[in-house]
């Protein structure tokens, strides 16, 4: 063993040794870094995984001195410690499956805890066998989806495996998780004697749900902190912000609005030859000279009300047009109910936080329509819009695939050379089929499980160990 130690620690000195050569002058070594990267990212898994099943093992014939080294290690906190021999019990135990994946680099750490942590939130019902086949249906998704979309996709395989008593046994568990949550709904205020209150408490999901749409639609846009000379403050500053905003509405109207209000109006003026070739500028009223360049008035004028102003030669105006809302609301419930949020891959903005993009500008005859239509946070709606001045493939381009209606983007050439298609990842989790059966070997120990005495799920453990009881001890060894 001890050779074979030396072998490896011989070999990452040298693999060291070369990286730190590495330098990226060019498309050719950005290609080179990516290959190594992807590798590193294998070897990384791979080792892992072999430290994890070391640990498993010394957990299961109780060696107290191997555990007690990982327990009290000065590189890691005590909450990490426990969760890599928490996971390295879970992968010796009923998940080894995900452990020789992780042995072969085939998985990252981060995505077998996503699909041990939705697994284990599965009734107990589900037997040794049926547990093996859901971790190796999961494995064909690892390439696609991360951890976050894993850990949903791990809790959707009893739906897929028994529909009808998922149905039933997810009602009773939500039923009872709506009546604990309206039990313990709590709100607290504590000064901190220094000038501030702190404020804590539980609210139940559909309780929350509205609170945090009305905190979304009245949280102040990012700009309007440089508009005012101070520094731009983080999401959490500005949600306060926006939850004394919220305070202010009922104190003066004595209701708060239905739909939490209206974004933010700015009035801009700007020629049509702006929109169609990028020639001219914007200008924004009250801001005397100031203007706005050709992109991101596009980006403004694809969910924005318009009024067309029709001036004479003196700049004087001559007939106003109604506003036209591009996107009426009907047409973005639509649009949210199909998006669910930013549709660029991987990111997380909510529907709220979001605006609406079209995909064939209407200034060069683009309609307003679902099949033109795609919801954009206003990080990635610049990033995507149209630039008439640059080639497509130097661009992010949008379409809307015909077999799904769903979105998909195709990178520039500097971020893909091979412009390979991407989609967001919960439109993957939509797709999900069962298992199939009778697939692999099934693990020949004997199954340690046994059914609880009433309640049919598990519970979480407020002490944060993840199970309680004989759940923990004895279902998919937490």
């Amino acid at each position: 063993m001890s050779d074979s130690l030396r072998s490896l620690e011989g070999a990452i000195d040298a693999a060291l040794s070369d990286l730190r050569a590495l330098r990226i002058g060019g498309e050719e070594d950005v290609a080179e870094v990516k290959a190594v990267l992807a590798r590193l990212e294998v070897a990384e898994a791979r080792l892992a995984g072999l430290r994890l099943q070391l640990i498993g093992e010394a957990q299961a014939a109780g060696a107290a001195a191997a555990v007690d080294q990982v327990r009290n290690s000065p590189r890691t906190t005590s909450g990490q410690a426990s969760g890599v021999l928490r996971l390295g019990r879970d992968l010796a135990d009923r998940f080894w499956v995900l452990a020789d994946a992780l042995a072969e680099g085939a998985i990252s750490v981060a995505q077998a805890e996503a699909i041990i942590t939705g697994l284990k939130r599965l009734p107990s019902a589900l037997g040794r066998h049926d547990l093996e086949r859901c971790q190796r249906q999961l494995l064909t998704f690892c390439d696609e989806l991360g951890p976050a979309e894993l850990t949903v996709a791990a809790l959707r395989m009893w739906e897929l495996l028994d529909p009808d008593g998922a149905d039933e046994l997810e009602a009773t568990r939500l039923e009872r998780e709506e009546r604990l949550a309206k039990a313990g709904r709590a709100f607290k205020m504590t000064p901190d004697h220094h000038g501030s209150m702190r404020l804590s408490g539980q609210l139940p999901t559909a309780d929350a749900a509205l609170l945090q749409a009305q905190l979304d639609a009245l949280m102040p846009p990012a700009s309007s902190y440089v508009d005012e000379g101070g520094e731009v403050p983080g999401p959490e500053t500005r949600r306060a912000d926006a939850l004394m905003r919220l305070a202010g509405i009922a104190a003066a109207s004595g209701e708060v609005p239905a739909q939490g209000g209206d974004r933010p109006h700015v009035q801009i003026t700007l020629p049509l030859s702006l929109l169609t070739d990028g020639l001219g500028a914007a200008g924004v009223f009250g801001f005397g000279d100031e203007s706005l360049s050709a992109g991101e008035a596009r980006r403004m004028a694809c969910d924005a009300g318009l009024i067309p102003l029709v001036l004479g030669s003196d700049s004087q105006p001559l007939d106003v047009g109604r506003e036209y809302r591009l996107v009426p609301k009907g047409l973005r419930a639509a649009l949210t109910h199909r998006d669910q949020g930013c549709v660029f891959p991987h990111c997380t903005a909510r529907p709220a936080a979001c605006e609406a993009h079209h995909i064939q500008p209407w200034w060069a005859g683009g309609d307003t329509s679902l099949q033109n239509l795609v919801l954009l946070c206003p990080h990635h709606h610049r990033l995507v819009e149209p630039d008439p001045e640059r080639a497509p493939e130097w661009q992010w381009e949008v379409t809307i695939d015909e077999a799904t209606g769903r979105p998909v983007f195709v990178p520039p050439r500097h971020v893909d050379p091979a412009r390979r298609p991407r989609q967001h990842p919960r439109f993957r989790l939509q797709d999900l089929t069962a298992p199939p059966p009778d697939e692999g070997p099934v693990c020949p120990e004997p199954d340690p499980w046994r059914p609880p005495d009433e309640d049919p799920w598990h519970q979480l453990d407020p002490l944060g160990s993840g199970m309680t009881g004989h759940a923990a001890g004895q279902s998919y060894g937490a």
